[in-house]
């Protein structure tokens, strides 16, 4: 099933989002002694609440929950408490065989601030956040710090989206979907969701 496109003209009023990472801290019993793991799988999760949204509005929501059918689907989310970037050239996927929390591009303008930290990125339909200010190099490439890690390879030549950064995401669970309705006014809701791969 591909991946639904979320309504261009329906923002959340407010929204949380943050990473929930895959990390196992394992502890000794002898010293107490702790070590802390970090391995791929690292996702994005958010919280989006709708305020009195209009008749038509909320039909669309609706539409599109049941269209995810609870877990099931996946669709496509951005956060929008920050906008994409207007690319500085056309950025691709510069070598084989990523992985890893750096991404070697190409295809940016040369020599100049291509990415600030904060910005995101989709690549591979992954969402990433860069972590430090990239500098494109005089040949227009550039090592790009990212969060969370790669979790699978991104092709050779494959897109960079910096414009209007996503993620596939799916509803957190089955009881998604439940709406706040005044009817014939306004109806609110508050969707759980979180990356899905």
């Amino acid at each position: 099933m591909a991946a639904l496109e979320w309504p261009a003209d329906i923002c959340p009023a407010s929204l949380t989002w943050r990473p929930e990472s895959n990390t196992k801290t394992f502890r000794s019993p002898f010293n107490g002694a702790s070590q802390t793991v970090r391995f791929p799988g690292t996702r994005w999760i958010c919280s989006l609440t709708f305020n009195n949204l209009t008749d038509d509005k909320s039909r669309r929501i609706d539409a599109l929950v049941a269209d995810l059918d609870g877990e099931y689907g996946r669709v496509k989310i951005r956060d929008w408490g920050r906008e994409g970037r207007t690319p500085a050239g056309n950025p691709v996927v510069a070598d084989a065989d990523q992985t890893g929390t750096q991404l070697s591009s190409k295809g940016w303008t040369a020599g100049r601030v291509v990415l600030r930290t904060g910005d995101y990125i989709t690549v591979n339909d992954e969402l990433k956040i860069v972590t430090a200010d990239v500098t494109s190099s005089s040949t227009g490439t550039a090592i790009i710090p990212i969060a969370p890690m790669l979790r699978a390879s991104p092709p050779v030549n494959g897109k960079i989206e910096v414009a209007n950064p996503y993620g596939i995401f799916k509803l957190k669970d089955n009881q998604q979907g439940a709406s706040n309705r005044v009817p014939g006014v306004f109806t609110s809701y508050t969707l759980e969701f979180e990356e899905a791969f």
